[in-house]
């Protein structure tokens, strides 16, 4: 019994040393690569969807699958699969970005559950609230026929309110070219930088001197709260957080 333990901490430690060494990297450059696929099509997709042609990759892939023995039990799995990816994608970004959010004060959430309940409750009443447009948006760039689609129906009831509810739902996913721009060119954490708000992102822009200070004032606050706790550990000026930051700064840079 007393074997035990310790062959299960060196199971762990071999799998641990074969998950750095080995299978680390390929799939991280797998994931990454699979994220900019769908994030290009994803963007084709949006930024064409005003467009009279078809040009969306998932439009093209259900055409197909639909047209091809649609009859068959595993084409109908395989058809709803693919028809899930997407969506599931679209989902996690857009439910990924409304948690990281920290410009809502008490209301973004906090990790090592330290989010308060009324942040809890705001952040699901907006999980709620985006499901709809998010699967209505999908469809919209599916391009079927939704004539006879239930949802459809609920969602053409907006048709009645001049603009937003009629062209605003195709026009509006061009907006997503502006926040790849933001993005690609570092907008935000400048903003923020002339603003003077301390952010992550705006300290990653600054000299080496600020971001070293910030990074020391850290782990300043990272041994004060171990010792508080009774670990008692010491972390060194090459700390694997301080290594982390400056590996993205680099990135940035």
């Amino acid at each position: 019994s007393s074997s035990t333990p310790k062959c299960c901490h060196k199971l762990r430690y071999s799998l641990q040393r074969l998950w750095i060494r080995c299978l680390r990297y390929p799939t991280y450059r797998s994931l990454s690569l699979i994220t900019f696929v769908l994030s290009a099509f994803v963007l084709l997709s949006e930024v064409t969807l005003a467009a009279p042609l078809n040009l969306s990759p998932f439009s093209w892939t259900l055409h197909a699958l639909d047209n091809y023995h649609y009859s068959n039990s595993t084409t109908q799995i395989i058809f709803q699969i693919c028809a899930l990816i997407p969506l599931l994608y679209m989902s996690l970004c857009v439910y990924t970005s409304l948690f990281q959010m920290s410009l809502l004060g008490p209301y973004c959430l906090r990790g090592n559950r330290q989010s308060a309940g009324v942040a809890l409750v705001f952040n699901a009443q907006y999980l709620v609230r985006l499901q709809f447009p998010l699967g209505y948006n999908y469809l919209l760039m599916l391009k079927y026929d939704m004539t006879h689609c239930a949802f459809s129906n609920i969602m053409s009831d907006m048709s009645t309110i001049p603009f937003l509810g009629t062209s605003f739902s195709v026009y509006a996913p061009l907006l997503i070219l502006a926040v790849c721009l933001f993005t690609l060119c570092d907008f935000y954490p400048r903003i923020l930088r002339l603003l003077g708000v301390e952010h992550e992102d705006a300290l990653l822009l600054g000299d080496e001197d600020e971001l070293d200070g910030k990074v020391n004032e850290g782990i300043q606050l990272m041994k004060r709260d171990a010792e508080r706790r009774g670990a008692g550990v010491t972390t060194a000026s090459t700390s694997p957080e301080k290594q982390s930051l400056n590996g993205r700064r680099s990135i940035i840079v």
